[in-house]
């Protein structure tokens, strides 16, 4: 009788506690490839001079090693080798950029956007100055319309000095830096081109610039894909210049276009310049 009214008061004993569970880690995604292309471009030059000569090019045992060189040919190609100094080009390395700029995480290092994302360097964040930056073009893009390895909080009202806005802080994915925000709404209808892009801080961000070696034809075929990426031309990416009224009155108007603006520059250009 005594076991059974111990077995009602005692509770049993709680189970254990389960093993914390640690986040799995995260690694970045990268805008530009890891292996440079001159590497490869050594690697093929290397394994095709230490091919084997054809059977042409080999002696036969029956021939003497100078009758070549004693030849009329061949002491006649001899002096006019020596005679003038030998004008084929070398295939040299140089260095060129090979990628395009990239704007990285200061602290970490990690990939945020292409440099030509940039719409305005005239902005003002809360270290100094700050950019503004637009959303990836590419559909296919696992970020969508935010830009990659970025955590973004919740919505909040906050006044800025051009008004009051909803914003999101957004943090490096990787190293947990606060590097800007994102404009979720605007209240004021000259400030909706805002919306959906991005303010990050010049003070946490950082520009990155490849330089590699590489040779000529290497040179000119990455020529060749700037050009044709870009329509032809050799011109830099077309981005907001704040001393413009024209670009000013576009992107408060919220029309601004790179197209039109590099349309609307030429033209300015041709009548300074006639």
């Amino acid at each position: 009788m005594l076991s059974m009214m111990l077995n009602e008061v005692v509770p049993p004993p709680p189970p254990p506690p389960e093993a914390a569970v640690a986040p799995p880690p995260r690694f970045p995604t990268y805008l530009l490839p890891s292996l440079p292309r001159p590497f490869r471009r050594r690697r093929r030059l290397s394994s095709s001079s230490n091919a084997i000569p054809a059977h042409s090019d080999v002696p036969s045992l029956s021939s003497s090693p100078t009758d070549s060189v004693l030849s009329s040919s061949g002491l006649s190609h001899v002096k006019g080798d020596l005679g003038r100094p030998s004008t084929e080009r070398r295939d040299a390395p140089k260095l060129t950029r090979t990628h395009p700029d990239t704007i990285r995480c200061s602290t970490c290092g990690t990939d945020l956007a292409f440099y030509s994302q940039v719409v305005s360097k005239g902005f003002t964040g809360r270290y100094g100055r700050a950019i503004l930056i637009s959303p990836p073009d590419d559909p296919l893009q696992k970020s969508g319309p935010n830009l990659i390895n970025i955590k973004i909080g919740k919505p909040e009202n906050r006044i800025l000095a051009t008004g009051p806005h909803v914003v999101s802080d957004i943090q490096c994915a990787t190293c947990r830096a606060k590097i800007g925000w994102k404009y979720i709404d605007a209240k004021e209808e000259p400030q909706k081109y805002k919306i959906g892009k991005f303010v990050l801080e010049t003070q946490r961000t950082v520009e990155y610039r490849s330089w590699e070696d590489a040779v000529d034809d290497e040179i000119a075929g990455l020529e060749f894909g700037k050009k044709t990426a870009r329509g032809g031309d050799d011109e830099e990416p077309v981005v907001f210049d704040s001393d413009d009224e024209d670009d000013c009155e576009d992107l408060f108007a919220g029309i601004w276009d790179a197209k039109t603006a590099a349309k609307r520059r030429k033209l300015k250009h041709k009548r300074l310049y006639k």
